[in-house]
C-alpha cells in the first residue's frame, strides 16, 4: 500500500513537471504599489514601472465593415512591451494601440 502511494505521488510530480507555462492575460500590473490597467497610457506606464526590458513596434491594420458606405481600413501603431522584475517576479508583457494600453499578460519568471 506504501509503495503505491508513492508511486502515485512520483507520477503526480512528473506529470506537473511536464505542463508547459502559458501567459495569462490580466486586467492589471502593479509596479512598486503602483498600478497599471487597461486604457493607461504610455507616459502612465514609464511614469509608474519605469523603462521596458524589451520593446518591439509594429503597424496592424484594423478592417471594418460595419459602415454604410462601406469597409474602413485603419492603420494603428502597436506597441509590445516586455517588463522583467527579476528572478522571485513574473515578467509582463503589455500591448499599447496607438499610445493606450490594451492587453496585459502575465508571463514566466524573470531573469
Amino acid at each position: 500500500m506504501k509503495q503505491a502511494f508513492v508511486l502515485a505521488m512520483m507520477m503526480l510530480i512528473v506529470a506537473a513537471m511536464q505542463v508547459p507555462s502559458y501567459a495569462i492575460t490580466t486586467g492589471t500590473l502593479y509596479c512598486d504599489g503602483r498600478i497599471i490597467s487597461i486604457d493607461d497610457t504610455a507616459g502612465e506606464v514609464i511614469s509608474k514601472c519605469g523603462q521596458p526590458t524589451d520593446t518591439f513596434q509594429h503597424k496592424q491594420k484594423i478592417v471594418d465593415d460595419n459602415y454604410p458606405a462601406g469597409r474602413i481600413i485603419t492603420t494603428v501603431i502597436v506597441d509590445d512591451w516586455t517588463f522583467n522584475f527579476g528572478p522571485d517576479r513574473f515578467q509582463y508583457r503589455l500591448l499599447l494601440r496607438n499610445g493606450r494600453v490594451t492587453e496585459i499578460e502575465s508571463l514566466d519568471y524573470g531573469y
